[in-house]
């Protein structure tokens, strides 16, 4: 016992001593004030919701079963009327004899008797009205009287098989209609008198509300409900509103299994709670209607019956919260008026003894610790002795520590001074300092060095003096603006050095302020802007100048161009554009290398400026593009003296290291305004003439004219054209022979592409070839040529001779962009099945210049594929290159034929290149052969074959056919050739 009284004891004082004493006081007396005015009014609540809740429920149970016994009696008694009067029907001789009859009797008596059935039917039922159907049957159940149903409804047989053996007692029961809704009926055995034995049945069907209507008698509570449940089916046959239920009109299964289990326990009545499928619990009083498996229930949502009880319990709570709330009101109170006091002693105790960072940790300690107000007035006694010492003793520590300190911080300021001097004496900005006259108080070096002074003659002076020049008064303005506003300024000074460098500087003006808020000197800091303002020049330079011959580029030309035709539209003056193409560059650069074309264009811009006047502006538009601008134009002999001179400068040869070069120009001249007064179309006016220029043979200067945009519009036609031309099937391969000049036999032949436009009828070569090759669309159109020239010497080396040859002409756009033409060309020919014998590929004389052109002719020379040099003489190359490159044959340009009769010179270039290309064991074809003279000089040089008008013009093969073999048995040995060309 000693021990539980230590151990509660021990308990006790832990509570109240130590866990309670770790709340502060106000807080415990107002829980202890709430629990005491709360409790006993959670516990007189709870009992009195406890004693209203079982009374009602006592209640509720008593109304219940007396009101279903009450609706049971009276059920019965509307039931034992109804078995009177069946009773008195089934027992009377007439039901007797017509029953009898209807068995035993001749047919005429048994039709008798069933109408006297009918009759004793209406007559004794006639007049109920709860009664919808009624029927008189044999002891096999059929219909004995005359009614109009021949035959039993299905659940009215079900009712009658369900009536149990009960010596001529009534049978109450219900069944599914079929509809689904529950019907009443009564089934009541017809005994004979004579033999006691079952001769029928009566079945009455009773409507529902014949039982519902004495519901209404019965004083129903709100939510209450009462009906009729059939045990041996579990289905609600009579309900309240006196409707049979319907499909889903089953009982709860829950307050079926409750009643059976009672049942079964012997308890016909009795009253149980069961759980709802809608809402919640229910509380029913059942009790049984005798001699029938009907059960009168009447059931009540507790929830329902309940809410007086949970509105008691409500106001309970109400209450309950509002004593709560007013307890802690009250106790909050009672409680300030002790605890304040004591907080008010605790902190001026404490403002007392607090003594910097020790003390402030005592009280952090104290806190933590989790003491009562009354703790923590004996800790701040105990801290104010502390106190007292700590002070004594930090007074000391301060004293010792101030020396220290001063010694620190002097020696600290001296380093930062000298660090910020070391900045500022090596700092690459200038920094100097004026005062409120303008005169220099501090200059570093940095000013020093680029004002070429020294320190003793910058001090003291003004900008103006040093370094002086003309923006130094500006400058000295805007120090006088600093001083006289205060605020912080800034600007750009372009000043001279005394070695006459110039200098750009950025300088930030700031007021210097005394203690009296009195500006007393300015501070100038500048950042040097020359490397920048030289690099800002740089790229500027290079993105409006030519990086290779400094020469305006297209950005420059187009903004100078704008400029000069405002200059020219304002005063009413005139302007020429020229628009410059060197001829044959591209040979010169692919031959000799882009850095010797960099030379020739360097050249040639010098060129072009020394024929201009000062006033003149040329650009360079890129490649070999050059512009002139000619403002102030008053004539157009000027005009056309430039442009001879310039074409006349760039036909000079350029002389390029070890190697001589030859150009030309192609010039196009435009004026403003009387072309266009528009830029754009101007600029395209010019770019046409250029053009007319170049088609004009080159090396002259052509003026726009109204026709050459007709011209290019209709370029712009053709090209269109031309780009639907190869898929649309337009172009045809004709063949014009080749002839031996020493057999006079055609063993070769040339092919020549025509363009059958179907709107514009033939088109010729000049026309589109050149499109062709500024479109890229010579690519295709090769390929289509030389497919269709190897499909043709396949036919005719078929038919006619097995040596037949056919040279194919390669663009030189072509060879020039795709490295793999030539592999790509003999590969075709080999997937045909065709030798290299049968074809030759016809190049133009400038190709021999491009160094990588012998590795590409190998492909052709290892696949057997003959190479022939085309318009020889015309083109710009050197006769070293004819040894150099596998060339098989030599073509004599129709330039050189044409005059053979008459032009001396002529035939001795002619003679001369024939016997040049025997001395190379080369083969000479001329072409443009159309007169004997012709004929007869190039057999008398030794020229190997002829081609033109003089032997055919192109023909379609199958002409070409008629007349080269046009007796196969006179000609077996004919061979002939063909070559694409664009003549």
């Amino acid at each position: 016992m000693s021990s539980i009284t230590g151990s509660l004891r021990s308990a006790f004082a832990y509570l109240s001593l130590d866990l309670l004493r770790r709340v502060e006081i106000r807080y415990r007396l107002m829980t202890a004030f709430s629990l005491l005015s709360l409790i006993p009014i959670l516990i007189s609540g709870y009992i009195s919701y406890v004693e209203s809740t079982a009374a009602i429920k006592e209640k509720a149970q008593i109304f219940s079963k007396e009101m279903v016994k009450q609706v049971s009696k009276n059920i019965s008694l509307r039931m034992e009327q109804v078995e009177t009067e069946s009773s008195l029907l089934v027992l009377s001789d007439r039901v007797q004899n017509a029953l009898t009859n209807v068995v035993n009797g001749s047919a005429k008596e048994q039709n008798e008797a069933r109408q006297d059935m009918t009759r004793l039917l209406l007559q004794h039922y006639g007049s109920a009205d709860f009664i919808n159907q009624k029927y008189l049957l044999d002891k096999n159940n059929r219909i004995m009287d005359t009614q109009v149903f021949a035959q039993l409804t299905r659940g009215v047989m079900r009712l009658v098989k369900q009536a149990p053996e009960r010596n001529g007692r009534a049978y109450w029961g219900s069944y599914d209609n079929g509809a689904g809704q529950q019907n009443l009926g009564m089934v009541r055995a017809i005994i004979g008198k004579s033999n006691n034995r079952q001769i029928g049945n009566l079945v009455l069907v009773i409507r529902p509300d014949y039982f519902s209507t004495m519901f209404n008698d019965v004083a129903l509570g709100s939510g209450t409900q009462i009906y009729v449940l059939d045990a041996s089916s579990n289905k609600l046959v009579v309900r309240t509103d006196g409707i049979s239920t319907n499909t889903d009109g089953t009982a709860e299964p829950d307050l079926i299994r409750k009643i059976a289990n009672n049942t079964l326990n012997g308890e016909p009545s009795g009253f149980v709670d069961f759980e709802g499928q809608r809402e919640g619990r229910y509380l029913a009083a059942y009790t049984g209607i005798p001699g029938t498996t009907w059960i009168v229930v009447s059931t009540i949502p507790e929830k329902k019956l309940m809410a007086e009880a949970q509105s008691v319990r409500n106001q309970i709570v109400l209450v309950g919260i509002s004593g709560f709330l007013l307890s802690i009101f009250l106790a909050y109170f009672i409680s300030h008026s002790i605890s304040a006091p004591l907080k008010e002693l605790v902190r001026k105790m404490h403002d007392t003894g607090n003594d910097a960072g020790a003390e402030a940790q005592a009280l952090a300690r104290t806190d933590a610790g989790g003491k009562d107000e009354l703790d923590w007035l004996a800790q701040c006694f105990e801290r104010m002795s502390g106190a007292i010492k700590q002070k004594i003793q930090k007074i000391n520590e301060i004293n010792a520590s101030l020396e220290q300190t001063v010694d620190e911080r002097t020696a600290e300021l001296v380093t930062r001074e000298q660090e910020s001097r070391t900045l500022i004496e090596n700092s690459p900005d200038t920094i100097t300092r004026y005062d409120r006259d303008l005169r220099r108080t501090y200059a570093n070096p940095a000013f020093c060095n680029s004002a070429g002074c020294s320190l003793a003659e910058s001090l003291g002076k003004r900008p103006s003096e040093i370094p002086g020049g003309a923006n130094a008064l500006i400058y000295e303005e805007k120090i006088a603006e600093t001083i006289a506003s205060g605020k912080s300024g800034q600007m750009e000074l372009r000043w001279l050095s005394r070695d006459g460098q110039e200098h750009c500087t950025h300088i930030r003006l700031t007021p210097e302020i005394d203690r009296s808020g009195k500006v007393n000197s300015v501070l100038a800091v500048g950042r040097d802007l020359s490397d920048r303002m030289a690099f800002e020049a740089t790229i500027w330079k290079q993105a409006n100048f030519d990086a290779l011959t400094h020469l305006p580029n297209r950005q420059m030309f187009h903004s100078r161009l704008e400029h000069e035709a405002g200059i020219a539209h304002r005063s009413r003056q005139h302007m020429a554009l020229m628009l410059i193409d060197l001829d044959r560059f591209k040979e010169v650069n692919d031959s000799l290398g882009h850095d010797t074309g960099d030379i020739l264009l360097i050249e040639a811009a010098r060129r072009i400026i020394s024929c201009v006047r000062e006033s003149d502006i040329v650009a360079r538009l890129g490649g070999d593009e050059f512009t002139v601008i000619l403002p102030n134009t008053g004539d157009t002999k000027s005009i056309e003296r430039i442009a001879k001179a310039i074409i006349h400068k760039l036909a000079e040869p350029f002389a390029l290291g070890a190697d001589e070069a030859f150009i030309s120009a192609s010039v196009g001249v435009t004026l403003y305004p009387d072309d266009t007064s528009e830029l754009d179309v101007l600029f395209k006016n010019a770019d046409q003439a250029m053009y007319a220029a170049k088609n004009a043979g080159r090396n002259r200067f052509c003026y726009f004219t109204p026709d050459l945009r007709v011209a290019a519009e209709k370029r712009l036609r053709l090209t269109s054209d031309l780009r639907a031309a190869l898929p649309g099937g337009q172009f045809k391969v004709y063949y014009q022979p080749i002839v031996d000049l020493a057999t006079g036999e055609i063993r070769k032949a040339e092919a020549l592409i025509r363009w059958l436009h179907p709107e514009r009828g033939t088109i010729s070569p000049l026309d589109f070839i050149p499109l062709a090759e500024d479109t890229g669309l010579i690519v295709p159109i090769g390929d289509w040529v030389f497919k269709q020239a190897v499909h043709q010497a396949r036919q005719w080396r078929g038919r006619f001779h097995p040596f037949f040859q056919i040279s194919v002409n390669m663009s030189p756009m072509r060879i020039r962009q795709d490295s793999q033409v030539c592999a790509q060309w003999s590969d075709y020919l080999m997937r045909e099945g065709m030798p290299g014998q049968s074809m030759v590929v016809e190049i133009t004389e400038g190709l021999l210049l491009d160094a990588e052109l012998n590795k590409k002719l190998l492909t052709f020379r290892d696949a057997g594929i003959g190479v022939s040099i085309d318009d020889f003489g015309t083109g710009y190359s050197s006769l070293a290159y004819l040894k150099r490159f596998d060339i098989d044959y030599l073509k004599i340009d129709r330039s050189f034929v044409q005059n053979l009769g008459s032009d001396g010179d002529n035939q001795a270039l002619c003679e001369a290149m024939v016997m040049l290309a025997h001395k190379l064991g080369l083969k000479v074809i001329a072409e443009g052969v159309e007169t004997t003279e012709q004929r007869d000089f190039l057999v008398a040089v030794g020229c190997d074959f002829a081609q033109g008008y003089l032997y055919s013009q192109p023909v379609p093969p199958d002409q070409f056919e008629g007349l080269v073999w046009p007796d196969i048995g006179q000609r077996p040995g004919s061979q002939a050739g063909a070559m694409i060309c664009s003549a």
